[in-house]
């Protein structure tokens, strides 16, 4: 059973500590908790009037930060552990306990001015992050938790993350250049907005402009710049005397390094590097590597992950009477990359040549993960009760390509290639370490419809209330190939077919995919204000998530339809929640409970099916305090308890589930400068399932130190896990002997950068 008493005395204890010392967002404290809240909520509403669990964080704030990847920046939102050693791509994440399934964010729903992009959140080598950055076009990332994500967007019963873009209603702009001190890196970041000029219905049209270009090796050495592209968005927008329009662009071209864990050797005590380094070392190969692709041979130089994304959307609404408001929003987007990076199939001693290791080259072609999201919908206001109903839909692409070769190389500190069998230049064109399974190819449709209705209203003045339902219902259609066929093939086009490659694994006969899947979600909350300083909140909901088809072919029968199990996971979750707003204090504490119960999925690197139910238990601590001399204090804490309820694992803890993660900001601000420290500590984990490894507890430090010269040029200095801290993230063994070899996914070392930024 779940330890609740555990978390009762946690709770109590941090209480008393937040009353005496309470958290805080500094400087911006009023903005954050005024913020109007738009994410996942059928009616605009505030932090302190929510029903539910929310957190928006502004863009000033996730600069100081110093993060190097979208996935750090969500470690300083509660209730989320964000494994950013990955890169820029590729993140896993866990919501509240719920479970990492077979890797991505299979319960969060990851948006960009409310819509997904992506339908489903753990396509293999296509998660939703991979297409998502950070840059000075966004004014805020908003957060909510269980409650109404589950009706209010597809497959979140967990929560929504949502990047909410600038329209250009504050006028001005600003250009930045970011550098590397101790890393190889070189950015450059810009941004305008104001009037547009138009007169077009009124006039006071307003647009928001801007986007980033970069260059370098990233956080970890590569032999050439594995960081290399852009992102340029666009926002117009129109606010009527009875509504509203918004119009987004986005075309991102951008290459990003993704790390894969490296081989290192168990001590008893922890691990000890293996020819390459924690902090910054990787297996890059920067290799051109062939592959037999559908559409004839293609090579891939270098490794990282090339990210291509075009988007248009917009969003309008109309008041056509006193009491009827009708709304439309509509996106379609060109989605395509490429993964590439080295995984450690097997490490091994190669005789006096020491421990050398054989690399399966993961090398997948996206295609198309292309999708289209519309919403209708019609809001009556009838005075105590607010009516919104209306009708999603979706459609999602996912067309990939895996064709992974083998190499074998040195743990020297050389990491030179070398050759084994019949491999020739240290590479075998296929994968027999995982017994030629990935030369595969995937192309699936799904078709989403999902009506809705929520209701909302208040009783008296202190009571808010909400409540909704949404039925989900998808069709997935199309084929896959991944039965291999073993031929003679020139794989890299000399005109010659070597050694190597005699038996080439190439694509075996096609399978249909045709089923459809379905399930229903609701959320029920309260909101009670005991004063206009405190308020109690709880909720009740139930959601489901879709499996990404390429994880659930083992469960097909022959002629496509689902066997004997269903294509989603559900998601139980209770809130209960206590509120404070004080003129220079905010504190928000958080009871949830979730039961998760996951169908079957394909995980890539152990090769396996995992399905099992879940419980998970905890308490969010969010809060800020200024002690109005310069200095404040920021952060939140998350404990939470979670079991593994079924299987051969049932009572112990899911791997890689922390019992605490916190985020801590001390500040100090002046007139011309501030000076502050971000700390995100993480309890060990077990490193799977069966309870056995463990990765220790860390904690990084992250300082900022920002400084004006004038109201239009200011420096800042970023540092990023500033003393250097060991910690890792992800690992494929889950028992080791001291003296074995394992493979783990370090967290990043030192990095510091310096940014000169120029306003007008």
């Amino acid at each position: 059973m779940l330890n609740r008493n555990k978390f009762k005395l946690s709770a109590i204890a941090l209480c008393v500590v937040s009353v005496i010392s309470p958290i805080s967002y500094a400087q911006q404290a009023d903005s954050v908790i005024e913020e109007v809240i738009v994410t996942g909520i059928a009616k605009p509403t505030t932090k302190f009037e929510s029903t539910m669990s929310v957190t928006a964080l502004p863009a000033d704030d996730i600069v100081d930060f110093a993060a190097r990847s979208t996935a750090e920046i969500f470690r300083n939102i509660p209730g989320i552990q964000a494994e950013s050693s990955s890169g820029d791509a590729n993140a896993n994440i866990k919501v509240r306990g719920l479970p990492i399934s077979s890797g991505g964010a299979r319960y969060l729903s990851l948006q960009e001015d409310g819509f997904p992009v992506m339908l489903v959140g753990d396509t293999a080598f296509a998660t939703a992050d991979s297409w998502l950055r950070f840059d000075t076009t966004v004014s805020s990332i908003q957060s909510i938790r269980g409650g109404s994500s589950s009706t209010q967007a597809a497959n979140a019963p967990g929560g929504i993350i949502n990047f909410i873009s600038k329209t250009g209603e504050d006028a001005g702009g600003s250009i930045g250049v970011t550098a590397g001190l101790d890393y190889d890196t070189l950015r450059l970041d810009f941004e305008n907005g104001g009037d547009l000029g138009l007169n077009i219905l009124g006039g006071d049209w307003t647009y928001h402009v801007g986007g980033f270009y970069r260059s370098g090796e990233g956080p970890r050495e590569a032999d050439d710049n594995v960081e290399e592209g852009f992102q340029v968005k666009a926002t117009i927008a129109k606010n009527f005397d009875k509504g509203s329009v918004r119009v987004h662009l986005k075309h991102l071209d951008d290459e990003v390094p993704t790390y894969l864990p490296i081989p290192a050797r168990a001590t008893g005590s922890g691990f000890s590097e293996l020819g390459t380094n924690f902090g910054d070392g990787t297996l890059f190969l920067n290799t051109t590597d062939f592959a037999p692709r559908r559409n004839g041979i293609d090579a891939i130089n270098g490794d990282g992950f090339e990210a291509e994304m075009t988007s248009i959307a917009i969003a309008a609404d109309y008041q056509f009477t006193d009491y009827l408001t009708a709304a439309v929003k509509y996106r379609t987007a060109s989605i395509e990359g490429n993964f590439a990076s080295p995984f450690p199939a097997n490490t091994f001693v190669d005789g006096a040549a020491g421990p050398s290791v054989e690399i399966v080259y993961f090398d997948t072609q996206v295609n198309d993960t292309g999708n289209d999201f519309a919403d209708l919908s019609l809001t009556g206001d009838f005075g105590s009760v607010l009516v919104k109903a209306g009708v999603s839909f979706a459609n999602q692409d996912i067309s990939t390509t895996w064709n992974f070769n083998q190499y074998y190389r040195r743990l020297d500190g050389n990491l030179s290639v070398f050759d084994q069998g019949d491999s020739i230049g240290g590479v075998l064109y296929g994968n027999p370490a995982f017994g030629n399974c990935c030369t595969r190819a995937y192309d699936f449709e799904i078709d989403g419809t999902a009506p809705y209705i929520s209701l909302s209203g208040d009783i008296g003045e202190n009571i808010s209330w909400d409540a909704s339902y949404r039925n989900d219902d998808y069709d997935v259609s199309g084929t896959f190939q991944e039965n291999t066929v073993l031929v003679a093939l020139d794989v890299n086009g000399d005109g010659t077919i070597a050694g190597n490659e005699q038996a080439v694994p190439t694509l075996g006969a096609a399978r249909r995919a045709d089923y459809n899947t379905d399930f229903d979600s609701w959320s029920v909350g309260i909101n009670y204000a005991l004063n206009d300083n405190m308020a109690l909140f709880a909720n009740i909901s139930e959601g489901g998530s879709i499996s990404s088809p390429d994880r659930v072919t083992g469960s097909l029968n022959i002629d496509g339809s689902i066997l004997n199990e269903s294509a989603f996971s559900t998601v139980e979750q209770t809130e209960i929640g206590f509120k404070y707003l004080g003129d220079n204090a905010a504190l928000y504490v958080t009871y949830f409970d979730a039961d998760t119960a996951e169908s079957r999925q394909f995980e890539v690197t152990s090769q396996t099916l995992r399905g099992n139910t879940f419980e998970a238990s905890g308490f969010e601590f969010e809060g800020d305090y200024d002690f109005n001399n310069g200095f404040a204090l920021k952060g939140s804490v998350t404990l939470t308890d979670s079991e593994v309820t079924s299987g051969s694992n049932a009572g112990n803890t899911p791997r890689r589930q922390a019992d605490y993660i916190f985020n801590i900001t001390p500040q100090y601000s002046t007139d011309k400068w501030n000076l502050g420290v971000n700390f995100v500590g993480t309890d060990e984990v077990f490193v799977q399932d069966n309870n056995d490894l463990k990765f220790d507890s860390y904690v990084t430090a992250n300082l900022f130190f920002n400084y004006s010269f004038n109201d239009q040029l200011s420096l800042s200095i970023n540092s990023n896990n500033m003393f250097d801290e060991e910690g890792f993230t992800e690992g494929e063994e889950g028992s080791a002997t001291p003296g074995s070899f394992v493979r783990i996914r370090p967290i990043n070392g030192r990095t510091t950068s310096a940014t000169i930024r120029y306003n007008f």
